[in-house]
């Protein structure tokens, strides 16, 4: 998985995905995701792309880092 590769955490990627809702909501969202339970957007599955190839949003700090 994608997440794993960079090493985040479920809220983590949904933060750096900008989802909107509390912690424990995004993590949900995240996890419903991997599991086949919510689908993939397409823009979800290009920022996972952009991010594996080192793109960061505007203002990230990498987990453990900021």
């Amino acid at each position: 998985m994608a997440r794993q590769i960079l090493g985040w955490d479920a809220l983590t990627t949904g933060r750096a995905l900008r989802l909107a809702g509390t912690p424990e909501k995004i993590e949900a969202r995240i996890h419903a995701m991997e599991a086949g339970d919510r689908d993939i957007s397409g823009p979800v599955r290009v920022a996972m792309e952009a991010f594996l190839s080192g793109w960061r949003p505007a203002g990230w700090s990498e987990p453990g880092f900021g």
